[in-house]
């Protein structure tokens, strides 16, 4: 940090503004912090998802990667794997390289919050949402997660500074790059199709409102958009028809769920397992009420208040973030997808950025500083986290070299044994290859299905079929039985 004050110096010749040299010091500090926290995870274990994506990513560029995610990972789109897989070419695959790709869209996200903001406020309430996303746990945790979420992230980012651009410009150039953004998100992260379908109709209806002529480029533009999207809605047909039934049972909306993203999203501190809606009650006492109460009023009645004193634009911009809210709220209660923090994280910079918009409309700037600060120097990273990706994964390793496990001992796990990350090498345990909950999402699946289960699953009773077999004290079926006879007892 001193190094970079001191280039600041001769970059300037000494005889820089006082005010341009301070501001350009407490950006650096801001990087420099960015970068610090998330590093606080980059060594951490791999929980079982992140190890999926490492099965993935490994496979032959782009059929093997292609297979992996139709028949195994069946929710996800390829981007990311096909990143990841070129990655992992060039660095290798331990923990601190898994989690390097994502740490690079991590960081570079941070800035982009800044770039977004400034295009839209003034200098100092950008500054503000600058700090507010270097240090958000929820954006901290999950820029070195190995999976797509933290990629998203960027390209959301990147699509609102083309959107602003193209707003103030009407230019073909800012259109482009807009619409190229966009295609990348549904690419990236299935649900971020609905961030497409949100920003197309606000913006849409806005344009078609206040500016015809603009409103009919647009409306070529997302012709474009449409076309190129046709891959996306046969991979998500493909992958729907397998893993419906699970959300069905798995990720049954409650009201609970809606508090507890609201929580983690603007909360200093985390719950112990972010990964998945808590059902632990919450212990609210000072602590609680401190980091957690206080700055989700703070930040909800933010984004309340902008949008109610917002026009044109930038109740555009409101508008665009509550739907792409509210339609992740609908097909979860209609049990389409799983309402969780990670699925809809690239929600939380821009409803930062509009957040902090809206204080400055109800509040002072002196006021606003003071929650600012009073947030970041409240943020707490609980090791909880660390611990809950150890014993997601990396327990059956540990459990293993505790037995001394070796070469010629095999290892079955029920579930993860299709991304066996910690079972990688030639004197480790030989670990089965059969994930149990991925084999039961594939309805034509031999290999775990006899012929009488398989035509059950095409009709409404392949809801209950897995879960009615699960608790027999029977084999789950004998195309199952007799794969596993003859691959384990060979």
């Amino acid at each position: 940090l001193i190094i970079l004050v001191f280039m600041l110096n001769f970059c300037y010749g000494g005889g820089m503004d006082k005010k341009k040299f301070l501001f350009s010091l407490l950006i650096i500090i801001f990087v420099v912090v960015t970068v610090g926290l998330r590093y606080l995870f980059i060594g951490t274990d791999l929980w079982y998802d992140e190890a999926c994506s490492w099965y993935s990513a490994k496979q032959s560029f782009p059929f093997g990667i292609m297979d992996n995610l139709l028949h195994l990972d069946l929710q996800h789109t390829p981007l990311y794997f096909f990143l990841l897989h070129f990655w992992l070419k060039l660095f290798g695959d331990s923990e601190f390289a898994l989690r390097s790709l994502s740490m690079v869209f991590g960081v570079l996200s941070v800035p982009f919050v800044y770039i977004v903001s400034k295009k839209i406020m003034s200098k100092t309430l950008a500054v503000m949402t600058l700090a507010v996303a270097a240090a958000s746990p929820l954006l901290v945790l999950f820029s070195v997660e190995v999976r797509m979420y933290p990629l998203i992230v960027f390209f959301v980012l990147v699509s609102l500074n083309y959107l602003i651009d193209f707003e103030q410009k009407a230019d073909s150039k800012s259109l482009i790059k807009l619409i190229a953004a966009n295609l990348l998100i549904p690419y990236t992260l299935v649900g971020g199709i609905l961030y497409n379908l949100s920003l197309a109709l606000c913006y849409g209806v806005y344009l078609f409102k206040t500016k015809r002529e603009v409103f009919k480029k647009y409306i070529k533009g997302l012709y474009v958009e449409f076309i190129l999207l046709i891959p996306y809605f046969v991979l998500i047909f493909y992958a729907q028809m397998r893993n419906r039934f699970v959300v069905k049972h798995e990720g049954e909306f409650v009201f609970f769920q809606l508090v507890d993203v609201v929580r983690n999203f603007f909360g200093s501190t985390l719950v112990a397992n972010v990964y998945w809606p808590s059902v632990d009650p919450y212990i609210v006492n000072f602590a609680f009420t401190a980091l957690v109460v206080i700055p989700c009023v703070y930040f909800v009645y933010g984004l309340v208040q902008g949008c109610k004193h917002s026009v044109g634009f930038m109740k555009t911009l409101y508008f665009t973030v509550f739907l792409n809210f509210v339609l992740a709220l609908l097909f979860a209660v209609f049990e389409v997808n799983i309402f969780t923090v990670r699925y809809i994280l690239y929600l939380l910079a821009p409803m930062f950025i509009l957040a902090i918009y809206g204080l400055s409309k109800k509040i002072s700037i002196q006021h606003l500083k003071v929650f600012i600060l009073y947030f970041v120097f409240n943020i707490n990273y609980s090791e909880q986290v660390i611990k809950l990706k150890t014993m997601a994964f990396k327990d059956v390793k540990i459990e293993a070299e505790n037995l001394q496990f070796g070469v010629d001992d095999i290892v079955i796990m029920p579930f993860g044994a299709d991304a066996p990350y910690y079972f990688r090498k030639l004197s480790d345990p030989r670990l089965f290859e059969f994930d149990f909950h991925k084999e039961a999402r594939n309805p034509y699946n031999d290999r775990f299905y006899d012929k009488s289960q398989q035509d059950l699953m095409a009709s409404s009773s392949k809801y209950g079929l897995i879960y009615d077999r699960v608790y027999t004290d029977k084999c789950f079926s004998d195309n199952f039985l007799n794969y596993f006879v003859n691959n384990i007892n060979a």
